[in-house]
């Protein structure tokens, strides 16, 4: 049982925290899967929170008792980008842990969470757009790769990631 940090919903208070667990967390985690002229203008995209995320009530932080972010992630049914909605699919978004706190158990209690949450909602599956360096993760939460492709983050800002997909 974890004593260190809690799990709550995001708020749109929230972003500064966020940003800054972004900006610690995607830069080193991200480098050994991509190159710096591809990671660098991902990053200026990346290392924002989005408002429509904390805002949404399934999007999750894991927080110290000192307030410090080490954790966050959350869900929607509406897939990035297109914001187009398959029935009774869920996207899993915006998974980050810092990387002093990787490999406690954090990125997996955010995703339980998760997935109690899409239970409830009636969803029978998840899908995720996964970087490179996170599709170990996600295959240890049974994500199944699908097949890699180019993500458009902005005009010109192109990541290589993989879509995953699980039942939930």
């Amino acid at each position: 049982m974890r004593s260190d940090y809690e799990v709550r919903v995001a708020t749109l208070e929230d972003a500064a925290a966020v940003d800054r667990l972004l900006h610690a967390s995607y830069p080193n985690l991200m480098a050994s899967s991509y190159d710096e002229g591809v990671l660098a203008p991902a990053l200026e995209v990346m290392t924002k929170a989005n408002p429509s995320l904390l805002g949404s009530g399934t999007y999750y932080l894991a927080e110290l008792s000192t307030g410090l972010l080490v954790g966050c992630g959350g869900w929607t049914l509406e897939r990035p980008g297109a914001g187009t909605v398959e029935p009774r699919v869920g996207h899993v978004r915006h998974f980050a842990v810092h990387p002093d706190w990787t490999r406690r158990g954090i990125g997996r209690a955010i995703f339980g969470i998760c997935e109690r949450a899409a239970r409830a909602a009636g969803l029978g599956a998840f899908e995720c757009y996964s970087s490179l360096n996170a599709e170990k993760f996600y295959g240890a939460l049974d994500f199944k790769r699908i097949r890699e492709m180019d993500i458009e983050l902005q005009p010109h800002v192109v990541l290589r990631a993989v879509l995953m997909r699980r039942d939930v």
